[in-house]
């Protein structure tokens, strides 16, 4: 299905999406700093390391030369800690693990042993970074640490006077196993993972966001009122359906929630829907004016009606409508708006209604002042 930007905000806050299929994790404040910090722990171990051996061939640089490159690394890896504090994007994410790739194919190219520690580096960089963005990015820093350890591994054999042994084999076949079972395991990790943050956000009976869904995707969508955009917030509340519930049994109940959640969302076009809880749903979209709400309210009366006829149960709603920012600056307090102009409407709604096409919504807008 194909979206527009207000739909798209159904998808979870911390996920940024970059097509319709595709995105990456923005990990949090205190993920940042533990992850810049491990790459600060490593550039000193590397500079510890390379500082206190006496014998290093140069291959491409000197032991100085070395420590040049490892110092600019630090520059680097501080602008990019900088730049990280202010914000996630994609770009930085690529620009941050290619320079961690580069030092350490440098290191490892200037490893004077002969299986050498530092290669191991390249498992950091992989479970560092692959971790915490998502599957799109592991397989970009899996190819890039392949890529940088064949280069190493050639120019250590071509340049460096190393020559292949029983070692070298096992540490190159104990390392790419272990980097592809990362990677399958990830994998996994990464499916239970949007399993669970689906559960958390999207209600199960009717596939419409949960409470907790409308309120994220709501942050989101609120934050932008500073800069002038308005909005439209839709409350609807199913009537008597207690009493269908009581005569019909919950498995009926379940089918009309469910049904009038399809009406609810189709009807509403782009917006964000969800159910609020038990028989109560929530539409948040683009400003509307009176004519535009008065279209779908009509839609949903119809079609509701239509529902209500064929299958011979009862299916009625009454609904509220409030405006953003005139009324409040939060779904929370636009709710509380829509939810007087609700019952509003529903002390009109005719108490008795014994067959179906008795029932059928009213509405109840407030004008603007």
């Amino acid at each position: 299905m194909q979206y527009s930007d207000w739909a798209e905000r159904r998808h979870p806050c911390r996920w940024e999406a970059e097509t319709a299929d595709s995105g990456f994790w923005v990990p949090d404040r205190s993920e940042i700093v533990t992850q810049f910090f491990t790459r600060y722990l490593f550039f000193s171990l590397a500079v510890i390391y390379f500082s206190t051996l006496k014998d290093v061939p140069p291959v491409l640089f000197s032991i100085e030369q070395l420590l040049i490159a490892l110092g600019a690394y630090f520059f680097l890896n501080t602008w990019s800690f900088s730049q990280a504090l202010k914000g996630v994007t994609l770009l930085k994410i690529r620009s941050a693990m290619s320079a961690d790739l580069i030092i350490v194919t440098l290191c490892v190219i200037h490893d004077p042993n002969p299986i050498p520690p530092s290669a191991l580096a390249f498992l950091m960089v992989l479970l560092g970074n692959g971790m915490r963005y998502g599957m799109r990015l592991f397989a970009e820093v899996l190819g890039g640490a392949f890529l940088g350890m064949a280069l190493s591994f050639a120019m250590r054999y071509r340049l460096g006077s190393f020559e292949i042994n029983a070692g070298d084999v096992f540490f190159g076949v104990f390392w790419v196993t272990l980097a592809l079972y990362a990677y399958i395991l990830m994998g996994r990790i990464e499916a239970q993972r949007r399993q669970l943050d689906y559960r958390s956000r999207f209600d199960a009976l009717t596939g419409l966001l949960n409470r907790h869904g409308l309120l994220a995707a709501a942050d989101s969508i609120f934050d932008k009122l500073n800069t002038g955009i308005p909005a439209t917030v839709l409350f609807a509340d199913l009537n008597q359906f207690k009493e269908v519930n009581d005569r019909y049994g919950h498995g009926v109940g379940d089918r009309v929630l469910a049904e009038f959640a399809q009406i609810f969302s189709e009807s509403a076009e782009m917006g964000v829907c969800g159910r609020w809880g038990g028989d109560e749903f929530v539409a948040i979209l683009p400003q509307r004016d009176e004519a535009a709400i008065q279209q779908i309210f009509e839609r949903i009366e119809s079609r509701t009606q239509a529902w209500s006829t064929s299958n011979g149960l009862p299916m009625a709603v009454s609904l509220g409508v409030s405006h953003a920012p005139r009324d409040g600056h939060d779904l929370k307090t636009l709710l509380s708006v829509a939810d007087i102009h609700l019952y509003q409407s529903k002390s009109h709604q005719p108490e008795t209604a014994s067959a179906p096409s008795n029932y059928g919504i009213l509405i109840d807008e407030p004008k603007a002042t």
